[in-house]
């Protein structure tokens, strides 16, 4: 195949209000943007950020920074895009780590024999998992979304590091908090040293649920937690099965923008319908 030059940049521009109402610090805006993390920054034993869905070489419809094999896009283009943002971000696309994301709760152990699983190939990924965990140096720990809520976990004390998908089936069944707990079993973290950042997700002005789906999280997490009629905020029932468990809520910041909102800078599977590219968020043991 032959790669494109990027596509024009008037495809996929930033706004001037994206940038502004910005939660993260968006980095790098003449070339490959990415979000970095006010709260990871100051760590200088952690690696982590963002992609948003520009930059890359993927057509139509999932250009152009699309870093997800497994959507229907072009081998080659996902890969070369895949190369482009962890060069920019300072990552070795050879220690990626990612999973088959099901939607599901359980949460893999990861360790340095498994670097690279996920990273060539949507079937070399870990089998099954929405949540991964690690106190090994050699792997970045990686998550892909487009409208599901990126959580990525540091335990600055341990130097252990977690990631977790979490869609409205993941936040039913407590996936974000069962990932920090692994965190305590595995590596004796404790829940009020980890610091969380919420990545971009779809926000409650765009996600409105089925009837069955809201009484669900009613029940879960209480009446008007994080349903307004009919609308689930995601972001705010991640945040209360964290702090549920534990987690100070100040150790908690999120991205607020919403990714349906937000075409020109995010993927976004509800607006876009399944047809879409996927945004990589990704973390690692400097």
């Amino acid at each position: 195949m032959s790669l494109p030059a990027s596509l024009p940049a008037s495809v996929c521009r930033l706004r001037k209000a994206e940038i502004r109402d910005s939660q993260s610090k968006i980095q790098n805006l003449d070339s490959i943007p990415y979000l970095s993390i006010p709260a990871f920054q100051e760590m200088r034993f952690v690696t982590s950020a963002i992609s948003t869905r520009i930059g890359g070489i993927s057509q139509y419809p999932y250009r152009t920074l699309n870093l997800a094999y497994h959507v229907g896009d072009v081998h080659e283009a996902v890969a070369e895009n895949r190369r482009r943002f962890c060069d920019i971000v300072g990552v070795d696309v050879n220690s990626l780590v990612l999973a088959q994301q099901t939607h599901g709760d359980r949460v893999a152990v990861i360790d340095e024999s498994q670097a690279g699983c996920g990273a060539h190939r949507h079937e070399d990924a870990i089998p099954d998992s929405d949540a991964m965990i690690t106190r090994s140096q050699p792997v970045a720990l990686a998550v892909l979304t487009a409208d599901c809520v990126p959580m990525l976990v540091v335990d600055p004390v341990r130097r252990a590091i977690g990631v977790a998908h979490v869609g409205w089936r993941g936040a039913l069944r407590m996936i974000a908090a069962k990932a920090v707990l692994k965190m305590r079993d595995t590596f004796g973290s404790v829940q009020s040293d980890c610091l969380v950042f919420l990545g971009p997700s779809i926000g409650p002005c765009c996600y409105e649920v089925r009837a069955n789906v809201a009484s669900q999280f009613q029940h879960k997490f209480g009446p008007g937690t994080c349903i307004l009629e009919n609308r689930l905020d995601l972001r705010r029932a991640v945040e209360m099965q964290l702090i549920d468990i534990g987690l100070e809520e100040g150790n908690i910041s999120s991205e607020k923008l919403c990714t349906a909102c937000n075409p020109g800078l995010f993927y976004s599977y509800r607006a876009e319908g399944d047809r879409t590219g996927r945004m990589m968020s990704v973390i690692k043991l400097a």
